[in-house]
């Protein structure tokens, strides 16, 4: 880190901090405190055990932590928030730090105590029988994973990107995975949560005792709250009910593929369709020919692109198209599958075959797995590409950072939501391919298509050295968006407060609404300040 270790809170000196740690340490001991921000965090991407951003768009003295606690147990959380309303003292919470590309533990207001929740670890319970299971913040997709695995499971559990995120985290952040329970908002079902008091509380069914449907039935009885605690700081969610998709017994593995640039508003439209009809059965991941380039294992195109890579550096459009033709690639490729019964996958296959004609030059290949009746298919016997559409986790995502050729490279993500219909995804498009590469980053296409809408996810990989190039990109990415009336579903600690602005509607109505609850449940603001915009009481 180029920055001090530590940045202290205002208004809290180095005296009161000091004693704030030694509180801290009798409850969960010395080895799970970090007086600084140097150590401590499960290991990083750049093998670093700091907390903060490994991939900082500005100064890491903006969004610096003081230290880290590292809680084992409801109790202990409880405990904490206490003695941090005692001293006034800013938290900031993480399930397991791995919040890449939107500042990873980097607090909003700098200074801040990180709350490290990667040590409650445990998958409470899993139930093939139902289809869900209960989580604890620190158990990764690969813990969720190895669990049903080793239970030999009927069951594919969805994952993110990189594997080595929550469970938990990923779905507070309104992310996404792979399988058809992937939109993680939507197979969320019962929280138990720690208000910033310290008082416990649990949503829905949670908040009958003894209540079987804690993680079955999500409304319960009144208002449903489970959504006030996403992307939100209004308490620590401790434990999450998140459904998960049966294994099947048959699998189709599709790759279709579009000739031209402009095809792209007609494939997104099919998609949609396709998903709102029930053909296809998870939500497609859409790669421009950048990204096919980047993710080929041949050794000539590696050869084709090798002098193109390093800061400074964009791969020329004309040697995309030049690598574009020689593979026979399309301009876009969707990857996704189609899952059922062995008697069901064969039609919706032969349907996808039919309505793909609709778009002239449209290619579709195909791989088929598993197919005997009463038989389910496990998710490593199916072989994806890169795309973990099986929910096998994978890190293979990570190795994408070394293009840039230099120590510490990393990555932001700009990802605006569009409606799957109409011209303002084309439109949107081509305004940002032109905007990334005047800063001369190459456009990598990581496009997710649902059913009504779609979120087209810019990924930009930078060297170090570029950052304020890469700070004044997303500036310009996102001034573009409001303009077009669009705006992002989750975006990096640095712009928190310029998204929260962009939802206006009759003078900030919403944002006064949540405000009224930070300011009731969290009077001394002292739980993730800033967190989405949202500060609190001064």
């Amino acid at each position: 880190m180029s920055s001090p270790a530590r940045s202290l809170p205002l208004g809290i000196g180095p005296a009161e901090h000091r004693q704030f740690f030694d509180e801290l340490a009798k409850i969960v001991g010395d080895d799970n405190i970090s007086r600084d921000a140097s150590t401590g965090a499960l290991i990083g991407p750049h093998q670093q055990h700091s907390y903060g951003d490994p991939y900082a768009v500005v100064s890491e003295d903006q969004h610096m932590p003081s230290g880290a606690i590292r809680p084992a147990s409801v109790e202990d959380v409880q405990q904490i928030l206490r003695l941090a309303n005692r001293f006034g003292m800013p938290l900031w919470t993480v399930s397991r730090g791995r919040n890449l590309g939107y500042g990873g533990s980097s607090p909003a207001v700098p200074g801040s105590v990180v709350l490290d929740l990667h040590r409650m670890n445990r998958v409470i319970e899993v139930s093939e029988a139902d289809g869900y299971a209960i989580v604890e913040p620190g158990v990764s997709f690969f813990d969720l994973y190895e669990e049903i695995k080793r239970r030999d499971l009927a069951l594919w559990p969805s994952c993110a990107a990189i594997g080595w995120g929550s469970v938990l985290g990923n779905t507070l952040e309104h992310g996404f995975g792979y399988t058809p329970d992937g939109v993680h908002t939507e197979a969320q079902c019962g929280m138990e949560v720690v208000l910033p008091s310290g008082e416990l509380l649990r949503t829905g069914m949670g908040a009958m005792n003894d209540s079987r449907l804690f993680p079955l039935y999500k409304p319960g009885f009144g208002p449903s709250v489970d959504g006030l605690f996403y992307q939100s700081n209004l308490g620590v969610v401790t434990k999450l009910g998140i459904h998960i998709t049966p294994a099947p017994e048959a699998y189709t593995a599709c790759e279709l593929s579009v000739p031209k640039e402009e095809d792209l508003t007609q494939l997104v439209e099919l998609l949609a369709n396709l998903q709102r009809r029930g053909v296809i059965t998870n939500h497609p991941s859409i790669s421009n020919v950048f990204r096919q380039a980047i993710l080929c294992e041949d050794e000539a195109c590696k050869a084709t692109l090798a002098p193109h890579f390093g800061p400074n550096k964009k791969v020329p459009e004309s040697v995309l198209n030049e690598l574009e033709f020689r593979y026979g690639w399309g301009s876009w490729r969707a990857e996704f599958g189609i899952q059922g019964d062995t008697i069901v996958v064969p039609a919706l296959v032969s349907s996808l075959y039919r309505v793909i004609t609709k778009i002239p030059g449209a290619q579709l290949q195909v791989r088929h797995f598993g197919g005997r009746p009463g038989k389910f298919l496990r998710a490593e016997e199916v072989k994806t590409r890169g795309i973990p559409h099986n929910g096998v986790p994978t890190l293979e995502s990570l190795s994408l950072m070394d293009y840039r050729l230099a120590p510490g490279s990393g990555h932001t993500d700009f990802a605006p939501i569009i409606p799957t219909s109409g011209s303002a995804l084309l439109e949107w498009y081509m305004a940002a391919k032109e905007m990334v590469s005047e800063a001369n980053f190459d456009f990598f296409a990581d496009f997710h298509a649902y059913s009504r809408y779609i979120i087209p996810i810019v990924l930009v990989v930078y060297a170090p050295e570029e950052r304020d190039r890469v700070h004044e990109l997303c500036q310009k990415l996102i001034d573009d968006a409001v303009r077009r009336g669009l705006t992002t579903y989750r975006t990096h600690v640095e712009y928190m407060d310029q998204i929260r602005n962009h939802f206006s509607f009759n003078g900030h109505a919403l944002a006064k609404f949540v405000d009224s609850f930070k300011t009731t449940l969290d009077p001394n603001n002292i739980l993730s300040p800033g967190k989405s915009g949202i500060k609190g009481p001064k």
